[in-house]
């Protein structure tokens, strides 16, 4: 038997088992615990994979472990759900110099580091963008994707991040910040998270706009997982902040993955998973760490 969170489930009534809904500050804080440390003043994170992509025209990805949201549809592998038994801890230069031999490698001058949420891991996270920044002239393009619940509680982050993706400086870093949900019910199906904290990455987004970060906000507009009033919702309240954010919405539609399609099975979502089961989904399911 484990305290840990892993993903969504529902029981025969429909409902969620628990621990979920979960709380995704609560959940920050333990995954920290098991994927971030500190040895000797170095701030270091767990990764499982460095390796290059087509993505954003051709980008150098670090692969990290951990988040603190359980996204039902999340593209992400099983290091996600059971970060303590999935990968090695790395130091920042370790990680930038993997980067860095990548994109030389791949002829690429984009990086990012991916997987899962880039901020848990704070100290770490600025420590390679500080290395980038030295380097920014090899850069055209730094991406730190997140999902905005550190940020929410820790707006002295966004001040950091200016240093190195700002709206106006000498700066090479841009932020990726994915929105999940306008409605309660609708956010807390998809993330599996309690619905009074769906308007935190809304705070995120304010802090963000405020520092005067380079950043823009993604939204899942995929009809089977949004529903047209609550993407206009959505769009409504980052126009509130700012219309320009809602101007450059980036707008995502979605892939079953093979562990996407574990996790959305899980949750009774048939109309996206269908009623077979692919061989894809088979091996991932197969793959799954046993308590």
């Amino acid at each position: 038997m484990t305290d840990e969170i892993r993903f969504a489930t529902i029981d025969l009534d429909g409902g969620l088992v628990p621990p979920f809904p979960i709380n995704p500050i609560q959940l920050t804080n333990r995954t920290r615990e098991l994927v971030c440390k500190n040895v000797d003043g170095i701030p270091l994170r767990k990764y499982t994979s460095f390796y290059g992509v087509g993505v954003y025209g051709g980008i150098a990805t670090a692969y990290s472990v951990g988040c603190n949201i359980r996204c039902v549809f999340c593209w992400v592998d099983w290091s996600r759900d059971w970060p303590e038994r999935y990968g090695q801890f790395y130091s920042p230069e370790e990680v930038y110099s993997k980067l860095r031999a990548i994109m030389a490698e791949r002829n690429f001058r984009r990086a990012r580091i991916s997987g899962a949420e880039p901020t848990l891991c704070t100290d770490h996270l600025c420590s390679i963008l500080e290395l980038v920044h030295r380097d920014r002239y090899a850069f055209d393009l730094f991406v730190i994707e997140t999902n905005g619940f550190v940020l929410s509680q820790e707006p002295e982050l966004a001040e950091r991040l200016f240093q190195y993706a700002s709206r106006r400086g000498d700066t090479v870093g841009h932020v990726r910040l994915s929105i999940r949900g306008g409605i309660p019910e609708a956010f807390t199906a998809k993330t599996g998270c309690s619905p009074e904290f769906m308007d935190l990455p809304f705070r995120a987004v304010e802090y963000l706009w405020d520092a005067e970060v380079s950043f823009h906000v993604a939204v899942v507009i995929d009809q089977r997982f949004t529903s047209e009033e609550e993407k206009n919702i959505i769009y409504q309240r980052l126009s509130d902040i700012q219309p320009t954010i809602r101007n450059n919405v980036e707008e995502e539609y979605l892939d079953p993955y093979p562990h996407a399609l574990v996790r959305l099975r899980a949750v009774g979502r048939i109309d996206v998973t269908g009623t077979g089961i692919s061989e894809k989904e088979r091996l991932a399911a197969s793959r799954m760490p046993r308590e």
